[in-house]
């Protein structure tokens, strides 16, 4: 005959949130989920070398977990379309609020904002701008950029409508801050509203999208 010891641990409780702010002090532009990049955790409190554990981000670059166990942890936003950067730590116990400061690859702008032409394709014009990056890190190159369109608000590379969008668009470093017009291939269903945004990529290892805001349209 076995017996056990009575789990007598506290339910984790402890509750980490934040946002990851963009070179211009707002919230960074993402997906939802892990397209964007993530929040890994690894909690230090009891080991010098900790299994990580990942976040996904919201699409307002903000994050929460309210399932912790009171500790430290080294925190750092990684995977992103964002420069590298290092951990934080962070003691945690109760609630913690930590936000986290990223230099984007890219800062993505509308020009003209969305809108239906008279064949029913929407139609926008934005513009890059290159971020420089820490010293000594060297900028990476353009990749391509697409126009992203979907009957959600979640919209973005994992979320969009493939068959009125078009494929991606390469590009160069030499169309910084130069007005690019992008148009999709099919014309939008009649009396349905579409969330509407652009995304740009540079050739990094992740290669994840910086993306412009997200605007709204009314197809009358």
């Amino acid at each position: 005959m076995y017996s056990c010891e009575k789990d007598n641990y506290e339910t984790p409780n402890a509750v980490l949130q934040g946002t990851v702010i963009d070179a211009h002090d707002v919230p960074l532009q993402l997906e939802q989920g892990q397209g964007t990049g993530r929040i890994r955790m690894e909690e230090t409190s009891w080991s010098d070398t900790p299994i990580p554990f990942y976040l996904n981000l919201k699409q307002d670059g903000s994050y929460v977990n309210n399932k912790l166990f009171a500790g430290t942890y080294l925190v750092t936003p990684v995977e992103g379309a964002f420069y590298p950067v290092q951990g934080e730590t962070i003691e945690i116990n109760g609630s913690t609020q930590h936000d986290f400061h990223v230099t984007p690859y890219l800062q993505v702008e509308w020009v003209n904002e969305p809108t239906v032409l008279a064949g029913g394709q929407v139609t926008a014009t934005f513009k890059f701008t290159r971020n420089a990056g820490p010293a000594g890190e060297a900028m990476p190159n353009l990749l391509d950029y697409q126009l992203f369109i979907s009957t959600t608000q979640y919209v973005g590379n994992n979320n969009f409508d493939g068959t009125v969008v078009g494929g991606v668009v390469s590009v160069a470093n030499d169309k910084e801050n130069m007005p690019i017009t992008i148009t999709s291939t099919a014309p939008m269903k009649y009396a349905t509203t579409y969330w509407v945004r652009v995304g740009v990529r540079v050739n990094d290892s992740y290669k994840k999208y910086n993306y412009t805001t997200i605007k709204t349209v009314t197809v009358p």
